[in-house]
């Protein structure tokens, strides 16, 4: 979803703006900085700038584990989930993964 707002879809940018304290796994971060244009680096942090870094630690390590266990997920897709779950937060995304019907999880669009 942070891609489809630097790219902008407008559904990531209504989902994003509905959120005003949102936070991104240091995944996220690290994927969205690995695929940015370095003529478009600046802009890229600017933006995830706005949100809160949620590191890997042990909680998030703990969670990970149990989610990629359970669901059978990537790794880092369990990192991102379990991130937002260790904050208490909703897990918002598009990637069609995730269980839709967790009350963790939002995926408010999909391609």
């Amino acid at each position: 979803m942070l891609i489809d707002y630097l790219n902008g879809v407008p559904q990531a940018r209504a989902e994003i703006a509905r959120h005003e304290d949102g936070a991104i796994s240091i995944v996220s971060w690290m994927e969205v900085m690995v695929g940015a244009p370095r003529e478009a680096e600046p802009a890229t942090r600017d933006f995830l700038n706005r949100f809160h870094l949620v590191p890997i630690g042990p909680d998030v390590a703990e969670q990970a584990v149990l989610l990629r266990k359970e669901r059978r997920l990537k790794l880092p897709d369990a990192i991102v989930w379990a991130s937002a779950h260790a904050e208490g937060r909703l897990f918002v995304t598009r990637d069609t993964d995730f269980p839709k019907d967790d009350p963790g999880v939002r995926i408010p669009y999909r391609f």
